[in-house]
């Protein structure tokens, strides 16, 4: 199945967990399945990338996900294309990554939403002013431009329910903070935060799905090392203590040498 299709489908972890299953098979014994016994590392961290230490084998949910961030991306950045309409599922945690990782520079405020976006100093208005927004109907949050809502502070008139004291400071702290913006005549822009490029990359994005790992400190020696790439393995084994030595062996009871057989 082409990786790509996990942009559009839906799918579902059975899926994902029979084709890991033959991965994990096709890696530890090069057979359709493998027992416990021949799994020498935790299938999980074995597809964490290069640079943490692991094996970099690509993690489908994880690339699912960071493959979905591109059509939020699109969908922001070329919504004139016909594709746009259709109703493709969205995981949480991609969703969560593209709010995150975007940010909206308004220019002319065609292609940015007023109240949902993030595009006031990299913020939503949500969260400069959140008892403002939750005053404003939902209808009129996910459909008032920014272009519609700078002109003449029409944003104002979007605010349809009475203020509280504090509803009131977090309105007069937004009226202060939009007071400086003004509209141009180019399009709006996106900005990826996660590229030098400022543009979506697939690679930028399943990558930041890993942040806050702890890496294993001696993998560039291993991985950029000139050697064959089974010696690479048995070297990354060694470094997690996964070889099957007399220490390890003793410590799960099974049979090893009480001496070492090169020494004595």
């Amino acid at each position: 199945m082409p990786i790509h299709v996990l942009i559009a489908l839906n799918v579902p972890k059975w899926f994902i967990k029979v084709v890991d299953k033959i991965r994990r098979g096709f890696l530890w014994c090069g057979q359709q399945n493998a027992n416990g016994g021949c799994c020498l590392g935790s299938w999980e961290k074995v597809q964490w990338p290069l640079e943490l230490g692991r094996l970099g084998i690509i993690n489908f949910e994880v690339m699912r996900w960071a493959l979905q961030i591109w059509w939020l991306w699109f969908h922001k950045t070329e919504p004139h294309r016909p594709c746009n309409g259709l109703d493709i599922y969205v995981h949480p945690h991609a969703l969560a990554l593209f709010n995150i990782a975007t940010e909206s520079q308004v220019r002319r405020g065609n292609n940015t939403l007023f109240w949902k976006d993030k595009w006031i100093m990299g913020c939503f208005v949500s969260d400069l002013a959140p008892l403002v927004v939750g005053v404003v109907s939902p209808r009129v949050c996910n459909g008032h431009m920014g272009s519609e809502g700078l002109v003449d502070q029409n944003w104002i008139q979007d605010i349809r329910a009475g203020l509280s004291l504090i509803d009131l400071f977090e309105f007069f702290q937004l009226v202060d903070t939009l007071d400086g913006y003004f509209l141009s005549q180019e399009d709006d822009k996106l900005v990826w935060r996660l590229d030098s490029s400022g543009t979506y990359t697939s690679k930028s994005a399943y990558r930041a799905f890993f942040n806050g790992s702890i890496p294993i400190e001696p993998w560039r020696r291993i991985w950029k090392s000139w050697v064959l790439g089974k010696c690479k393995i048995f070297l990354w084994l060694a470094a997690r203590n996964r070889c099957w030595t007399a220490d390890r062996l003793a410590k799960h009871n099974l049979p090893h040498p009480s001496r070492c057989p090169l020494c004595d």
